[in-house]
């Protein structure tokens, strides 16, 4: 089985609580930001890189960095998504936008738009059930 490591942002807006999806050409649902991890970069720098990328948007990956502050942060979670013999290891941060500017744009060559949703609004959209719950968890645990 092919793997292949990647890592994405869940971003949240901390004003108004909504979360940044990009539309994903291949699958045609709304997900986080994120891609494939490159040659001497770490997961943390893809996942900002991949937003950027996917976005345009800067934003600070937050979460503790265990058991030294100078370690990695830790990630929310780590996905695995496999599909016809091929495994995508997933490293998934909690990001928040650097700065007030926070509209998104977004890379036609990836995806089929960027927008900020609400969590009632993800009820209505074609997004994997994954994104429901992590939103859930967030919007109870860290951004209340």
């Amino acid at each position: 089985m092919d793997r292949d490591f990647c890592a994405s942002a869940i971003i949240i807006n901390p004003n108004n609580k909504k979360i940044l999806l990009v539309k994903h050409k291949k699958f045609n649902k709304w997900v986080q930001p994120g891609g494939h991890i490159e040659h001497n970069e770490t997961p943390e720098e893809a996942a900002e890189r991949e937003v950027y990328e996917e976005t345009g948007l800067k934003v600070k990956l937050i979460g503790e960095r265990f058991p030294r502050e100078s370690d990695f942060i830790r990630p929310l979670g780590i996905q695995k998504n496999c599909s016809n013999n091929h495994l995508h290891v997933d490293i998934v941060y909690v990001a928040v936008p650097n700065n007030d500017i926070i509209d998104a744009v977004y890379d036609k060559n990836e995806s089929y738009g960027a927008k900020w949703f609400s969590r009632g609004e993800l009820d209505h959209l074609d997004v994997f059930e994954d994104i429901k719950i992590t939103m859930d968890y967030l919007l109870k645990e860290v951004f209340r």
